[in-house]
C-alpha cells in the first residue's frame, strides 16, 4: 500500500511538471506568434502608406498631364483659328505651323517681360538709394512737416478771414523756434512785405518744401499683399492696381519705372 501511494505521488509530481512545462511552451509560442503578427502588420502598414503615396503621386502626374494636354489642344485651336497661322511645307505631305508676328520686336519685348519676373525688387530699391544721393535738407523737411501738422484745414479756414498782421501774430505765438525761423525766411525771401502774407499761400509753400526735400522713396507694386517697407527706413510701399509685373519707384521727384502696366491711359491734348 505504501508503495502504491509513493508511485501515485511521483506520477502526480511528474504530471505537474509536465503541465508547467507545457504551459510555459504554449505561452512562449503565443508570444512568438503575436510578435510575428505585429511585425507583419507593421510591414503591411508601411507598404500600405507607400502605396498610398505612390497613388497620390500618380494622381498628381495624371492631372498635370491632363492640364498639359488641354493646353496643347487650346494652342492647336488658336493656331488653326489665328489669322496669322500659315503652314509651311517641310516635305510634300508634312506641314508645320508658323506664326507671323506683326511686331518685329516681339521676342525682345517678351524677353524683357520674362526678366521682370526674375527681378530682385529689394536690391533695385537699395541700388537707387545708393546711386542717387539725397540732395535735400532733412531738417528743413522735418520743420515743414511739423508746421503742416499744426496748420490743419480748420485752423487755416479760421485764419484766412483775418488780417495779415493777425495771422502772423497767431503763427508766431504757436510756432516753436525752428518754425519761427522758417516763417521769417519765408517772409524775407518770398514776400515783398509782411502785409502781403496769406496763410493759404504760406501752406502751399510749406508743401512745396516738403515735396522738394522728401527723403522717402515711394515704391509702387501690383501685389496688394506685397510690402517692401522693410528694405529701408525711408521706403513707403504703395499699391498700384495698374501694375502687372515689376515695381515703380518715385524718389526725389524722379520716376524710376521697372514695371509692366496692364493698360496705359491715353492723355488727350486740348
Amino acid at each position: 500500500m505504501d508503495i502504491f501511494i509513493a508511485v501515485l505521488l511521483v506520477l502526480l509530481v511528474m504530471m505537474y511538471f509536465m503541465f508547467v512545462t507545457l504551459k510555459a511552451s504554449v505561452e512562449n509560442v503565443n508570444h512568438k506568434v503575436n510578435q510575428f503578427f505585429v511585425d507583419k502588420l507593421q510591414d503591411f502598414d508601411e507598404d500600405f502608406k507607400e502605396k498610398i503615396d505612390q497613388m497620390e503621386n500618380l494622381t498628381e502626374e495624371k492631372e498635370q498631364l491632363q492640364r498639359e494636354v488641354r493646353a496643347m489642344k487650346n494652342d492647336m485651336i488658336s493656331f488653326k483659328t489665328s489669322p496669322f497661322y500659315a503652314p509651311r511645307p517641310l516635305a510634300r505631305s508634312v506641314y508645320i505651323p508658323v506664326a507671323r508676328y506683326i511686331d518685329n520686336d516681339f521676342f525682345e519685348e517678351y524677353k524683357s517681360a520674362k526678366d521682370m519676373l526674375k527681378m530682385d525688387k529689394p536690391q533695385i530699391i537699395l541700388d537707387i538709394i545708393d546711386k542717387v544721393p539725397y540732395v535735400g535738407n532733412r531738417d528743413l523737411y522735418n520743420v515743414a512737416n511739423s508746421i503742416l501738422e499744426k496748420l490743419n484745414f480748420d485752423v487755416l479756414f479760421e485764419m484766412s478771414s483775418l488780417k495779415s498782421t493777425e495771422q502772423l501774430e497767431i503763427l508766431d505765438e504757436s510756432f516753436e523756434k525752428k518754425e519761427q525761423k522758417f516763417l521769417v525766411d519765408y517772409l524775407v525771401n518770398e514776400l515783398s512785405a509782411p502785409e502781403d502774407f496769406q496763410c493759404l499761400d504760406f501752406i502751399s509753400y510749406v508743401k512745396k518744401i516738403i515735396n522738394e526735400n522728401d527723403p522717402h522713396i515711394f515704391v509702387k507694386t501690383g501685389e496688394i499683399d506685397e510690402d517692401l517697407s522693410y528694405v529701408h527706413e525711408y521706403v513707403i510701399n504703395q499699391y498700384d492696381d495698374n501694375i502687372c509685373e515689376g515695381i515703380k519707384l518715385i524718389y526725389q521727384n524722379k520716376v524710376y519705372d521697372y514695371s509692366i502696366y496692364k493698360s496705359r491711359k491715353r492723355v488727350d491734348k486740348d
